[in-house]
Formats: structure tokens, C-alpha cells, sequence
């Protein structure tokens, strides 16, 4: 979605389906230290790029990387350069060199599991704790979506803005809330992200939050969700975007990155069956798009995207291979199970153009069973309290989660609508 910035899970492939073979992967070349002397025909990676003057010969340092400078770092001081002289010249080779350009570089990845103050361990007690996994993925219709229906001048003021900066999408409030109340809403975000900055550094600089504005006006069919918080430390930042969804007792929002995230691994949602198994639409789904013609289809679509025209039949069976489901119990009046799945598969392309077509494509088809009846697409239901585009309100996964500050589902009585469970 977060885009989707989510890990992606792939399903096993159906035992019906045989991939090619895939490419041998590349082995990469082993990162080295300005400081050490290693022989003048040893590559460096592309990330690295070494500058006259600069310390470590251009190598960033990791933030706090005095915390923990590597004991394997070699020394140029003293006794070791005369040690080094009276012994006999030794050519590394190419694994010794690689054993000691990581250990030159210890130090600072040292400072990636280190504790050097409170806010590593130590969780905010005005919000809802992160559950044991992490809170639940939501899902986006695009990647770009956190920006739409924002009036054009808008989105180029906040593209001006400098980084650090992060959206927000508020749990359980509409566009014509975002509009009514924007000020309101911008002042609790701001609050409550003036706490975590706060409590990673003393005297932090004040934050701030700019509103949406719809593109047409307040008359404007469409209203966007998202705020943008800016005027923030990388480190705040940072903070905010890896726990991603903060809920106190006045508001609750989840953060996303200031970019364009990879497509959407959600790509429909099909009903039309009548067993609630999902192994079986799995099954389904992939021997649809494995026929001939529309794997020729997908083949097609792929190729116009930035995938080389030798690779596309691989990247359409690593697609295929992807398929994930997710069931969805939806019971209607008088309790009767109606069950719907999500269609989730790993998209093999970044292009726009390409992905929409694509997604477009899938979901025109037909996913028929000889004893299962026939699945068709329909349209996604979007949550109103999360806003993710995967289930109702009624399914929604956050009211649920222990020590929950936000919204609750409040279903009326006597509506069976989005009631019953969610299925993987």
C-alpha cells in the first residue's frame, strides 16, 4: 500500500505451475575502507565514492557513529605503524579483504543495535503501544494516493517544502471533516507529534502541520484526506514513519513517507464463490491468468513498462507466483456468510501506466470453478475509520487491538453489514 510502504509475502506457487529457471544472482562486491591498504585493482560498490579531503576518504558516518567506533578499525598511530613496518608484507586476498573492510565499518553498524538513550526502548505512554507484529498494513487504491483531489497550488507548496517532512491521514474522519475542522485537526496533529519530537530532543524546534484544500474548492466533489508535517528533525521523522500509526485519546493518524511508493500489492476484490477456502480462489485466480491468451496479455502490458523485453515472461510467472488471498467474511441481513476475497499479487513493474493497465485487465476477467462457482470483481469498499480500501468498518482490524485509543466500530444493532472475520 506504503506504501505501501509493507513486507511482501509471497504465497507458495500452485503445484500446477512450473517457472523458468531465474537468472543467477549477481554476486556483489565486497564494500572497502578508504583507510585500508588494499590493492589498486579492487572495485568499489556504486554507493561508494571517495573525495580528496573528505573523512574516510568520502565515507559517510552513521549517525552517533562516535558512540561506537569498531576496535578492528586498523590504526596509522605509534606502535602500530612501526609493527607494521618490521613485518613481512602479507597480500591479502580477496576474502581477507573483505573480512576487514566490514570489520573497518563495525562501528557504525554497531550504532544500529545499540541503546544509547531512552527513546530506543522506551514506548510513549499518551499512545497505544505497537502490538507484538506491528499495527495492520493499510492499503492504498495507487501509489499516490495520499495526494488526492489536492489543489494543484497546494501540492506544489508542499513539494517546495524542504525534507524532512510526512503526510498524515486522520482514522475516522471524512474530507468534508478534513475541510470543516482543518484547523482543529492540524492543531491535535501537531500536538501530538510535538510529544514524540520532544521526547527525542530537549527543546525541540515547533512543529508544523499544513492543511489540505480540495482541488475545486469547498464545493469540490472529491475532498483530500492527507496533512503535511514539516519543519521536523530527520530523526522525529524517522521515529514517526516506523511505528506509522499513532493513536492518542483526541486523535489518531497514521504517517506515511513524502513520496510515490511502489503500486499496491491489492489489486480487486472478487465474490461469486461459494467456498470460503481460500486455496481454492487461489488456485483459481492463478490458472486464469496462466492461460495462454492472458499470460500473451500480460506479457503485452509488461512490456511496455521498463522491464527488459528478455525478462517480461519471467516477471509475468513471478507475478503469477504472488498471489496472495484474503477472505473476507461479509454476512448480510440475518447472518447469512457471503464471502469475498482480496486479490493481492506483488507487482513486477513500477510504471504507472503499465500497473493500471495491468490491474485493469485482471479484473475484467472471469475466475471460474467446476464446483465453486465463478468469482467477479467488484468494486473495494473503503474503511471509514482507517481509510484503508481492503474491508468495511465493520472488519476493521484497529478497534480491536489492545489498549486501543482510537475510533470504534459502533455497527448499529440489527445491521449485519461487515460483521464476521478476516481471513488469510
Amino acid at each position: 500500500m506504503g506504501a505501501d510502504t509493507s513486507p511482501h509475502v509471497i504465497s507458495p506457487p500452485s503445484p500446477h505451475l512450473q517457472a523458468p529457471s531465474s537468472p543467477a544472482t549477481p554476486t556483489p562486491y565486497a564494500r572497502v575502507s578508504p583507510n585500508l591498504l588494499l590493492p589498486d585493482d579492487l572495485l568499489l560498490t556504486p554507493e561508494i565514492h571517495l573525495k580528496e579531503g573528505s573523512p574516510h576518504g568520502g565515507l559517510s558516518k552513521a549517525p552517533d557513529s562516535s558512540l561506537a567506533e569498531s576496535i578492528h578499525t586498523p590504526s596509522v598511530e605509534g606502535g602500530d605503524q612501526m609493527m607494521s613496518t618490521s613485518a613481512p608484507a602479507h597480500s591479502l586476498s580477496a576474502e581477507e579483504q573483505n573480512i576487514l573492510a566490514h570489520l573497518a565499518l563495525a562501528g557504525n553498524n554497531c550504532t544500529a543495535i545499540q541503546n544509547d538513550g531512552p527513546h530506543h526502548i522506551t514506548s510513549l505512554p499518551q499512545f497505544t503501544p505497537t502490538p507484538l507484529g506491528g499495527f495492520p498494513l493499510t492499503h492504498l487504491s495507487h501509489s499516490a494516493q495520499v495526494f488526492d483531489h489536492l489543489d494543484n497550488k497546494v501540492l506544489l507548496a508542499w513539494f517546495q517544502v524542504d525534507h524532512p517532512k510526512f503526510v498524515v491521514r486522520i482514522f475516522d474522519q471524512t474530507g468534508k471533516d478534513m475541510l470543516d475542522k482543518a484547523a482543529i485537526l492540524a492543531e491535535r496533529v501537531r500536538a501530538n507529534v510535538s510529544i514524540v519530537a520532544n521526547f527525542i530532543h530537549q527543546e525541540a524546534q515547533p512543529v508544523r502541520v499544513s492543511p489540505p484544500q480540495p482541488q475545486g474548492g469547498k464545493d469540490a466533489k472529491n475532498l483530500p484526506l492527507s496533512f503535511l508535517v514539516h519543519n521536523i528533525s530527520p530523526e522525529t521523522r524517522d521515529r514517526i514513519l516506523s511505528q506509522r500509526v499513532w493513536s492518542a485519546t483526541d486523535i489518531t493518524f497514521e504517517a506515511r513517507p513524502f513520496s510515490c511508493q511502489r503500486p499496491p500489492d491489492l489489486l480487486f476484490c472478487v465474490t461469486g464463490f461459494t467456498s470460503s477456502d481460500t486455496d481454492t480462489v487461489q488456485k483459481t485466480v492463478a490458472d486464469v491468468w496462466a492461460y495462454e491468451d492472458n499470460q500473451a496479455h500480460i506479457n503485452d502490458i509488461l512490456s511496455m513498462s521498463e522491464i527488459l523485453e528478455e525478462k517480461v515472461h519471467v516477471a509475468t510467472w513471478n507475478l503469477i507466483k504472488s498471489i496472495r488471498v484474503e477472505c473476507l467474511d461479509f454476512k448480510i441481513a440475518g447472518g447469512l456468510p457471503v464471502p469475498r476475497f482480496n486479490i493481492f499479487a506483488y507487482s513486477p513493474t513500477c510504471d504507472a501506466k503499465a500497473w493500471t493497465e495491468l490491474r485493469s485487465y485482471l479484473s475484467i476477467l472471469d475466475y471460474p470453478t467446476g464446483l465453486d462457482g465463478c468469482g467477479t470483481a467488484i468494486a473495494l469498499t473503503s474503511c471509514p475509520i482507517c481509510h484503508s480500501i481492503t474491508h468495511p468498518r465493520g472488519l476493521c482490524p484497529f478497534p480491536f487491538i489492545e489498549q486501543w485509543n482510537g475510533p470504534k466500530i459502533n455497527v448499529r444493532p440489527g445491521n449485519g453489514r461487515g460483521r464476521g472475520r478476516r481471513n488469510n
